[in-house]
């Protein structure tokens, strides 16, 4: 067994003995998991609002919006010219 391998085995015997004294009290074990437990409400709000963050970032900038803006009147444009073509057409038939 290596050093590396002694020092992890020693830290959890240390560990796993701390966390026995600690749970000893049912108090202090009640009051501990309460702890825990805001920390994981706590970090689940960090990561809700990081992930709302990253999705803000995933909207289009005002110059794209402003290109799609002009193509959607460019087809509009085009469109009423069909549209007058059509007429035209039908008027002439009718």
């Amino acid at each position: 067994m290596g050093i590396s391998d002694k020092m992890k085995s020693q830290g959890m015997k240390l560990g796993m003995k701390a966390v026995g004294k600690l749970m000893e009290d049912p108090d202090r074990a009640t009051r501990l998991m309460k702890a825990v437990e805001h920390v994981q409400k706590g970090k689940e709000a960090v990561d809700e609002t990081t992930h709302r963050l990253l999705n803000l970032g995933q909207f289009a900038a005002a110059s794209d919006l402003k290109e799609v803006n002009r193509q959607a009147g460019k087809v509009k444009r085009e469109l009423k010219k069909a549209l007058a073509y059509l007429d035209d057409v039908e008027a002439k038939l009718g």
